[in-house]
């Protein structure tokens, strides 16, 4: 019998150690840890490298701020334009947006490029440069994906430009749009009497609502090792590299096992069950 007690009591103390960090209060877990809790926007998790609008700069990759709007959308603001965050393929680094203006109407009020922020991210390779044109000349030679706005006049889309020389003589303004070759599918349109063919602004905005892949640049490498730890993926700004912070502190790469504070944490928990 006196045995048994002792053999208990280790066994006790070795399943205590493996889940050992849910003996440490929250209130007394390392600030930063709890700032930095992913945040879920529409089915979506904001984590590291990026962090929401409403958390500490610590909490993200310098210049990786994403928000989360009222229709839970996860918006990305960049170079004088919003764009919507359809989806994050993280193993891949990879975004795929849509801007959030010409998701709603392919008749723009300001005519503006899309533009990358490029010490920030890339394009990926599977894009075509593709550039809307507005307030063309009706009478000039016939184009393929016509269409009209109230304001503008007539306009097309072009699936391929020349980005060094985009806008065209008989048109005005020139907006560059990347597109994915799939998304082409998309646009149907009718041959009109001039052997144009034809697209509703309504088809042209479905189509490029479904928005293109985009690269982020910043090194992650370490954040899943720190993940695994039971950390929670940071940045030092004053010492410009990544941080793991842990219920306890911040570490460079990744959380300690159950050992210091913790162990003595599970220890004195445990001691004072039993005793």
């Amino acid at each position: 019998m006196d045995l048994i007690m002792p053999c208990s009591s280790l066994f006790l103390l070795f399943i205590f150690s493996l889940h050992i960090h849910f003996l440490v209060p929250a209130s007394s877990e390392f600030q930063p840890f709890r700032e930095c809790t992913p945040f879920i926007c529409g089915g979506q998790e904001i984590s590291y490298p990026f962090r929401h609008n409403g958390q500490p700069n610590h909490c993200g990759y310098p210049g990786y701020k994403l928000d989360c709007d009222r229709d839970n959308l996860t918006l990305l603001s960049m170079e004088s334009l919003e764009y919507q965050v359809i989806h994050m393929f993280r193993s891949e680094q990879i975004l795929k947006v849509a801007r959030t203006d010409l998701s709603k109407d392919v008749c723009l009020g300001r005519y503006v490029n899309t533009t990358l922020n490029s010490s920030l991210f890339n394009y990926t390779s599977s894009y075509l440069h593709s550039a809307l044109f507005y307030n063309c000349n009706s009478s000039s030679t016939p184009r393929p994906y016509r269409f009209s706005c109230p304001k503008s006049g007539y306009g097309y889309f072009a699936l391929k430009v020349d980005l060094a020389n985009p806008l065209h003589e008989p048109c005005k303004f020139s907006v560059f749009v990347p597109i994915l070759p799939i998304e082409t599918q998309g646009l149907q349109s009718s041959k009109g009497s001039d052997n144009s063919t034809t697209i509703s602004p309504a088809t042209m905005t479905k189509v490029l609502k479904s928005g293109f892949e985009i690269t982020w640049i910043a090194n992650t490498s370490l954040c899943e090792n720190c993940i695994e730890s039971g950390g929670r993926c940071g940045y030092n700004w004053t010492r410009q590299e990544f941080n793991c912070f842990c219920r306890d502190k911040a570490y460079p790469t990744t959380c300690p096992g159950p050992s210091g504070m913790y162990a003595k944490v599970v220890v004195a928990n445990l001691w004072f069950s039993i005793s």
